[in-house]
Formats: C-alpha cells, sequence, structure tokens
C-alpha cells in the first residue's frame, strides 16, 4: 500500500494514502488505525486517528523518537495483511425528518427541485460509509450520499445545531452527537446516543462500519 509520509507538527506526522476518497482505501486505513493502537502502546502514541485518506497520529516527542517511530509505522504497512472485505456491520439510526425535526427539508426540495418525501426515501434507503470522527466528539462523517441530494452548505453555521440533528453538507451526511454550531443542512433528528464517556472507546459508531437511517 503506497503512502506519502508528511511531518504535520513538533507532535503528529502523517501517512497519506491517496488523493481521492474511497471507501476500500478508507477501510484499510481504519485497519491499520486499530493495529497501531493494539501494538505500538510503547511508542508514547497519544492518538490514531483514521480520516478520509490519511492516517494521522499524535505522540509525546519527549519519550519517542520521530524517525523511529515513522519506521515502526512503515514497516507495519509494508508487511500487513490486510482484510479483503469491509466491514458487515450496519449500525441503525432512526429518524424523524422534517418539520420542527429538519427544519431545512422544504427548503432542501426546492433547491434539488425533488419533493420532501422523495428526499427521505433516498436518504434512508442509502446504505453510508462511516469515513471518520471527528469534527465534535462523536461526530460521524458519512460517505456515499445519493447524488440526488448533494447541496451546499448554509451561507452562514447556526449558532446552535440540536443535539441528534442529521444534516446534508455537500457529498456526505452525518450526525450531530452534541448541541454545537453548524452550517449543515438540517432534515432530521435522532434520539440515538452516539458518545458516552463511559465507554472505552466513547464514540458508540466507529470508523470503517456501515450506517443507515430508518424513518420513524
Amino acid at each position: 500500500m503506497k503512502y506519502k509520509f508528511i511531518d504535520i507538527s513538533d507532535t503528529t506526522i502523517s501517512f497519506n494514502f491517496s488523493e481521492k476518497i474511497d471507501s476500500g482505501i478508507n477501510s484499510k486505513i481504519v485497519e491499520l488505525s486499530f493495529k497501531i493502537n493494539e501494538n505500538f502502546k510503547n511508542l508514547n502514541i497519544i492518538s490514531c486517528f483514521p480520516t478520509y485518506n490519511s492516517l494521522i497520529i499524535d505522540y509525546d516527542p519527549l519519550n519517542t523518537d520521530r524517525l523511529t517511530l515513522k519506521d515502526k509505522i512503515s514497516e507495519l504497512i509494508k508487511n500487513f495483511k490486510f482484510k479483503n472485505s469491509q466491514s458487515e456491520e450496519i449500525f441503525q439510526v432512526d429518524v424523524n425528518y422534517g418539520g420542527e425535526y429538519g427544519e431545512d427539508l422544504e427548503e432542501i426540495s426546492k433547491l434539488l427541485n425533488i419533493s420532501e418525501k422523495e428526499i427521505i426515501n433516498i436518504h434512508s434507503s442509502t446504505i453510508y460509509h462511516v469515513y471518520m470522527i471527528g469534527f465534535s466528539p462523536g461526530f460521524p462523517y458519512l460517505g456515499g450520499l445519493d447524488k440526488r441530494l448533494i447541496c451546499p452548505r448554509l451561507g452562514s453555521p447556526r449558532q446552535e445545531v440540536p443535539a441528534g440533528s442529521v444534516g446534508i453538507a455537500d457529498q456526505q451526511t452525518g450526525i450531530y452527537p452534541f448541541k454545537s454550531s453548524g452550517g449543515w443542512r438540517l432534515i432530521g433528528k435522532t434520539d440515538k446516543k452516539l458518545f458516552d464517556y463511559n465507554l472505552n472507546p466513547p464514540s458508540i459508531i466507529k470508523p470503517g462500519t456501515k450506517l443507515k437511517f430508518n424513518e420513524i
């Protein structure tokens, strides 16, 4: 698996595997991150974070040599036996669409010239790939949005987005686990808890898994 090594800062390095977004590549990156977290605890790695197409590693520079860390992970990548199949686990999320739960659904319908019902049907019939967790704790970035639903972010972000809100932005869809600011267009809301500080890891949804929304 080819990659490009990048020094991001004095405490962070990155292994970039592609310029494109691909669920197969992402699944391999996620698999690598699990292996690193399991096997390289002695290298003082603070976090190993899979993104769409790269692996970002934060480490303690006072107790870890950067070149040693790079060489160890490079060797792992070179010899790693990747699984040939993606995760079959599908995380189910029940959603109330539209109205008070998805205040942008009507506007999206006008923008895309698609009925609200059709938007709901398309959005809830797709199985999405969880590329990464970020932005806020437990926020899943979901790829695989149907091209008919692609729409731009809001011109100005909302100061307050309710926890559990399901949104669309460009070619992505996602869920806000906590109340926060945000610029995604809201189409629904779920009561599903996505983050629990009492768990390890606290994020309920894992990168590399699949997710499906169900209208209720």
